[in-house]
């Protein structure tokens, strides 16, 4: 005899909430943008996956969410995360790694320019 495996909810199957201009609760979008970034190691499919997902959640909000969930954006500020999703979603890979290397030597250059500021 085979174990059966229990099948989901309709509720776990549906996928209304990622119709255009569908309401979420903030705490249901807080977890699956968790899920996506947990699920997706690379930042690029991180970042457009929950950019494709949550087309409705201003990209500042989505931000703010990305940045929580993700530690290797920890040093990056709201507006870098933001301006990030903004280039994967322009600029595709490439667009998205040129401002990630900008914005990653950009804190780096900031204080190595001022030969007074000791680190």
């Amino acid at each position: 005899m085979t174990p059966t495996t229990a099948l989901p909810s309709p509720t776990e199957l549906a996928l209304d909430w990622m119709l255009p201009g569908a309401r979420n609760a903030p705490a249901d979008s807080m977890h699956r943008i968790q899920t996506l970034c947990t699920a997706y190691p690379d930042l690029f499919t991180a970042l457009i996956t929950v950019l494709a997902t949550h087309q409705g959640v201003p990209r500042e909000l989505l931000a703010v969410a990305i940045k929580q969930c993700r530690p290797d954006l920890e040093s990056f500020s709201r507006e870098d995360v933001s301006q990030l999703l903004i280039a994967a979603w322009n600029g595709g890979k490439s667009g998205m790694d040129a401002v990630h290397r900008a914005r990653s030597s950009q804190g780096k250059r900031s204080s190595a320019s001022l030969s007074w500021v000791k680190e």
